[in-house]
């Protein structure tokens, strides 16, 4: 999963890039001293804590991803589903970014890393995360129905597609 990595970025002053040009800081509620604020000790440890945020964060999305892929298509390769991750980067970023901002306020709830700052409106956080989870979901939901994945490089005749039924309203 190397590939999403610094996809997203953070920019609270300590300069990590985001490849897809979207800060996690830039969402809602999530404002631009918002890292600097989980901890007190500096950028080193800003830039631990997002790198531990990072981590966590692209490990789940592809639990998630694969998730929403079978829906339609039965893949039991996981390195075909970090392939078609891999290959689908830009389609799957704003879900990513939805997700990772959702995983720092889940950091700022329950991280060692918890001072004065994070713990004005935790309330606050809580609803902002459940937000931010369900934005993520309606997204990857739609990211994935735009990956054509029976043309993909990835495939190569190892995914099953589910019958689904479909209704179609007729159009009068």
């Amino acid at each position: 999963m190397n590939c999403l990595k610094g996809v997203i970025g953070l920019s609270v002053g300590v300069g990590v890039e985001a490849s897809s040009g979207l800060y996690v800081d830039a969402l809602p509620d999530i404002s631009l001293p918002f890292g600097r604020n989980i901890t007190d000790k500096g950028n080193d440890e800003v830039l631990k804590m997002w790198e531990d945020v990072e981590n966590r964060a692209l490990k789940k999305f592809r639990t998630l991803f694969i998730r929403q892929l079978n829906h339609c298509f039965k893949i039991s390769d996981i390195a075909v589903s970090e392939c078609l991750i891999c290959n689908n980067k830009e389609i799957l970023s704003t879900a990513l970014w939805y997700f990772m901002g959702a995983e720092l306020l889940t950091e700022s709830l329950g991280s060692h890393r918890i001072n004065r700052h994070t713990t004005i409106d935790r309330s606050r956080n809580k609803e902002m995360r459940e937000e931010l989870e369900s934005v993520f979901m309606r997204e990857l939901e739609v990211a994935v129905a735009g990956i054509d994945v029976a043309h993909s490089d990835c495939i190569e005749g190892k995914a099953e597609q589910r019958d689904l039924i479909e209704f179609h309203t007729p159009i009068i």
